[in-house]
């Protein structure tokens, strides 16, 4: 029953964000700002499958462990594109129940992260290795400046 709570929690506080968003006249600094978070969150999306999309934090027979594309870059990039999003609409209107909004579905998206995680743990040997390699929501920075030659 807890990961339906977790995902009933992600779509209630992610729309309690977006429909408090003052959305005329446009929002362009936060458009702007939101942008690459989109951007991971759709590519993330379209790398898994347009059809193949889960919102339950658990895997099936047909799950497939993808470690490249936006999956190479942070673990979890539809968590973190969403955190991004929501993050940026904040610019639009400071009010300090969004605030803690955010950091709820911060909290959820935690948490439902780390279901998935102990579940692909368990399905997938390499898993262990691959939360080495990149971080969860954020990449690991020390990763990000290594010059390969």
């Amino acid at each position: 029953m807890r990961p339906w709570l977790l995902v009933v929690a992600q779509f209630t506080l992610s729309a309690a964000l977006v429909l408090s968003t003052r959305w005329s006249p446009v929002p362009w600094l936060a458009m702007i700002i939101a942008c690459p978070g989109v951007g991971l969150a759709v590519w993330a999306w379209a790398k898994v499958g347009l059809l193949k999309l889960r919102i339950h934090p658990s895997s099936t027979d047909q799950t497939r462990l993808i470690t490249d594309g936006p999956f190479s870059i942070v673990r979890h990039p539809m968590y973190a594109g969403l955190l991004w999003f929501t993050g940026a609409i904040q610019a639009t209107e400071f009010e300090w129940w969004r605030v803690v909004t955010w950091i709820a579905l911060a909290t959820v998206l935690n948490l439902k992260s780390r279901l998935e995680e102990q579940d692909l743990r368990f399905r997938f040997a390499e898993y262990d290795a691959y939360i080495q390699r990149v971080g969860r929501f954020w990449p690991h920075t020390e990763r990000l400046f290594v010059v390969r030659s």
